[in-house]
Parts: C-alpha cells; structure tokens; sequence
C-alpha cells in the first residue's frame, strides 16, 4: 500500500478492528496464518466497516459477509 488513499484505507480498517474484540482476535489469527489474507481482512473492514458473520470465500480468493 503506497498511495495516501491506501493509507487512510488501512488506518481506517485498523480502527474498525481495534475497536472490536472478536474482529481483532481473527486479524492477529489471520496475521499468524497467512498475512496476505490479514491484508485482505482489513481493506474488507474499511470498506465495510459494520459487517458481520465476516468469511473467507476460497473460490472467490475474497472476504464476503
């Protein structure tokens, strides 16, 4: 992520994330697992910020709700 756009992305889904316990526990587990799909995580929770019941689609290669 190198654009300032990406930033403010990233900083946004980071404070979705902090701010919620259950969604901080899947990002340090994605973290541990596979970092690209923790990347992914959290341009998902930027973008939408209040999803719930949040997973990984394999076929699709992205997070739905």
């Amino acid at each position: 992520m190198s654009s300032n756009k990406d930033k403010k992305r990233l900083e946004k889904g980071m404070k979705v994330i902090n701010s919620h316990k259950g969604k901080q526990t899947v990002y340090e587990t994605y973290k541990k697992i596979d970092p690209a799909i923790a990347e992914e995580y959290v341009k998902f929770l930027s973008k939408q910020p209040d999803a719930v019941y949040i997973r990984w689609d394999t076929e699709k290669k992205r997070f739905v709700a």
